[in-house]
C-alpha cells in the first residue's frame, strides 16, 4: 500500500519529456486588443535541453510551428561581438553629433 504522501501516480499526470503544454498569453499594454501574444517558457527541462541561463536562442518560424535552437558558443561569441560593435558605433555617432552640433 502506498503511503499518504507517495508520488506513485504523479508521473501519469506529468507531460512526457518531449512535450510540454503552455497557454499563449499577452504582454500587457494600454489596449489589450493590440497586445502582442507571449509564451513564457520555464523549467529545469530547458537546461537539460541545452538552454543555459544567459545563452542566446535562435527561433525558426514555420507555418504553425516554432523551433527553438540554443546557439553554440561560437554563435554566442559572434553575437556578443556584434552587440559591442553596435554600441561602439552608437557612441561614435553621438560624439559626431556633439562635435557637429
Amino acid at each position: 500500500m502506498a503511503k499518504a504522501h507517495s508520488k506513485q501516480n504523479v508521473a501519469q499526470n506529468k507531460a512526457t519529456k518531449t512535450e510540454r503544454y503552455y497557454t499563449v498569453g499577452y504582454v500587457p499594454q494600454n489596449d489589450k486588443a493590440k497586445a502582442p501574444p507571449a509564451i513564457h517558457l520555464k523549467g529545469q527541462w530547458l537546461k537539460q535541453a541545452g538552454f543555459e541561463i544567459g545563452g542566446s536562442v535562435t527561433v525558426k518560424i514555420m507555418d504553425g510551428c516554432l523551433v527553438l535552437i540554443p546557439d553554440s558558443d561560437g554563435t554566442n561569441s559572434l553575437k556578443q561581438q556584434y552587440q559591442r560593435q553596435r554600441e561602439q558605433l552608437s557612441d561614435i555617432k553621438l560624439r559626431m553629433r556633439e562635435l557637429i552640433g
